[in-house]
């Protein structure tokens, strides 16, 4: 008690937090008094942890290669339009490859939702079908074309969340889409890899039994951990979900065992470590595809073919704002029944009506 209090003395000068006239004011010294107080509160506990899975831990040395020539990075995008009487979501997803710079994707697939569905459901709805769309896009790109290593932009390893989210038919959709991605790379001999870059996941906090000592990510405590250019050992997602909820539906549906490591590939103090996801047939080729990652996350950490295919295949709310431009031209020289298209204005008017 007494270290927390020296670091609370140390990072917060003025512990009384004293109204100021202007909101703005007010709301940067909350922000300010507030945030200093949890980092001054967090140090001990974390610089503790953290010591203790630097030994309990097997970390490895990754090194700038790249052992693969051609790879490809696969992932998606989404975004809605809302109008009053309804909202429109679409969702697309794209395949690129390097070094050639092919681009591939399915028909992208849009569809409505009535203000009768909560909001909630319909953005898991969304989020659902986009994570469907990507793999069956891979899946695609695979039986057609050759790739050397394949990167995915998302998850191998799911969490429970996903058993609940959508309906069930989007649940089963994407379960059949993973499943059968995996079984092609299985087949083809073509390492996968899921790279996860914004982990929220507590899974080496419950492998460890930590989760009664912090309510911190695993990626946080790692970013205090690990060095850049280092990596964990690889751990079973799986096994420590059920270690802290008992369950996990999603993943035991899976076909093929799915295993983890973190990795820091940015020597950014504001970057946190990735995780990456790996079935069990991927594993013979888990140093190629660290350094791999390592070498070529040029951008914020993240590996150049996942970029690549982010910049291709992102879904801007300007360009839904162009399209919406677009659709009020058409349907008034059509019908001239330009109130249909009311926009759900909210407190921002971002569609240029």
């Amino acid at each position: 008690m007494c270290e927390i209090q020296a670091y609370k003395e140390k990072f917060v000068e003025d512990a009384v937090y004293t109204p100021s006239p202007n909101l703005f004011l007010s709301i940067r010294d909350l922000l300010l008094n507030e945030v200093c107080e949890d980092v001054a509160e967090d140090i001990p506990s974390v610089r503790d942890l953290s010591k203790r899975l630097k030994t309990e831990l097997r970390i490895y040395e990754m090194s700038k290669r790249e052992p693969f020539m051609h790879v490809t990075g696969v992932d998606a995008g989404s975004q809605v339009l809302p109008l009053a009487s309804r909202r429109y979501a679409v969702i697309s997803a794209l395949a690129y490859s390097l070094p050639s710079g092919k681009r591939y994707f399915l028909e992208p697939e849009s569809f409505s939702l009535p203000y009768t569905i909560a909001g909630e459901k319909l953005y898991s709805t969304v989020n659902i079908r986009r994570e469907a769309k990507l793999f069956e896009t891979a899946r695609r790109f695979l039986e057609e074309n050759e790739t050397e290593l394949l990167l995915i932009d998302g998850p191998l390893a799911f969490s429970n969340w996903w058993s609940m989210a959508g309906k069930e038919k989007d649940r089963r959709r994407l379960l059949d889409a993973v499943n059968g991605l995996l079984k092609v790379c299985m087949e083809d001999g073509v390492p996968v890899a899921g790279v996860v870059k914004r982990p929220s996941a507590r899974y080496l906090v419950y492998e460890y039994g930590l989760e009664r000592e912090t309510d911190l990510p695993d990626s946080f405590l790692l970013l205090q951990t690990l060095n850049p250019g280092e990596r964990t050992e690889i751990f079973s997602p799986r096994s420590a979900m059920r270690k802290a909820v008992r369950t996990s539906p999603f993943m035991d549906a899976l076909s093929c065992p799915i295993y983890s490591f973190y990795g820091r590939f940015s020597r950014e103090w504001n970057i946190p470590p990735l995780r990456l996801d790996i079935p069990a047939f991927s594993l013979g080729h888990i140093e190629e595809i660290a350094d791999y990652c390592y070498s070529t996350s040029f951008w914020e950490g993240i590996p150049l073919p996942i970029v690549r295919a982010d910049e291709e295949v992102k879904i801007t709310r300007k360009f839904i704002s162009e399209v919406y431009c677009d659709i009020v031209a058409k349907v008034n020289r059509l019908t001239g029944e330009l109130s249909y298209l009311t926009p759900y204005w909210g407190e921002g008017r971002w569609m240029g009506a």
